[in-house]
């Protein structure tokens, strides 16, 4: 191949490019185009995706929520449709989506933590500790969390946030109990006069009183019961009413 170029005595012709620098050419050509269609690809895994902070909902649902196809490439995803889609999902609270060097994509999830079941025109729905509602059934099969008596919903649905004064009394209260003093209480009682009465999976009452210092009881609440731990059988009850909590131990007869 030759080229002229127009000097002062006309035309002249010029150096042939040399065989291996055409084929280094070509080559960084091809290689330039192959990594394209690769990086663009929906056929080959390029990257990955972690899911960080899920405990409810399980890594194939987060995966679902957003969008993310089975074979993953990176980047053809887009980080902000990402976040979008997941927040839309009624169980997660926040998420953040972030590109982490050289190829994966971190999703960061806080989740609505179900914090009581309550009954409603047609069932039970289940609230989170902001009164939205993240679930409806006819009948509990599982309960994981306890349950509001003395009071009762009307037609309500998903995505809903209840706004009934005894209600979000109670959800303040399981709101700032530890996890662990959450899984111990199965049902909390409005009484007709507003007072709130807890009780635990091992049959001991917690008299809650008047909603108010409710932070307070909630600590309390997990206090004594972490202190009391196995004797919590010999308990009658736990009076949070007044200023300092009183606690009310079983009488067992003497043994003659």
């Amino acid at each position: 191949m030759e080229t002229r170029e127009e000097g002062q005595s006309g035309l002249r012709p010029t150096r042939k490019l040399p065989a291996s620098t055409l084929a280094l050419l070509l080559l960084a050509l091809t290689v330039i185009v192959a990594a394209f269609l690769f990086i663009n690809s929906t056929y080959f895994a390029v990257g990955t995706v972690v899911v960080e902070g899920n405990k409810y909902i399980s890594t194939e649902d987060v995966f679902g929520i957003a969008g993310i196809p089975s074979e993953i490439n990176i980047f053809r995803l887009n980080t902000t449709t990402i976040r979008n889609r997941l927040l839309h999902d009624l169980r997660i609270d926040q998420a953040e989506v972030a590109r982490r060097f050289p190829a994966t994509i971190v999703i960061t999830v806080s989740e609505r933590q179900p914090v009581a079941w309550i009954a409603c025109s047609y069932g039970f729905v289940q609230l989170d500790k902001q009164g939205v509602v993240m679930a409806a059934v006819k009948n509990i099969k599982k309960i994981d969390v306890p349950i509001i008596t003395g009071a009762r919903l009307g037609n309500v649905y998903i995505g809903d946030k209840i706004d009934v004064p005894a209600v979000k009394n109670v959800l303040a209260y399981l709101a700032d109990l530890d996890g662990a003093t959450l899984g111990q209480l199965s049902e909390v009682n409005v009484r007709s006069a507003g007072d709130l009465v807890a009780y635990t999976v091992q049959t001991v009452t917690i008299r809650i009183g008047p909603p108010d210092r409710l932070a307070e009881k909630a600590k309390l609440t997990g206090d004594i019961l972490g202190e009391v731990g196995n004797k919590k059988s010999a308990i009658e009850y736990i009076d949070l009413s007044y200023a300092s909590p009183y606690i009310k131990f079983r009488q067992f007869p003497r043994k003659e």
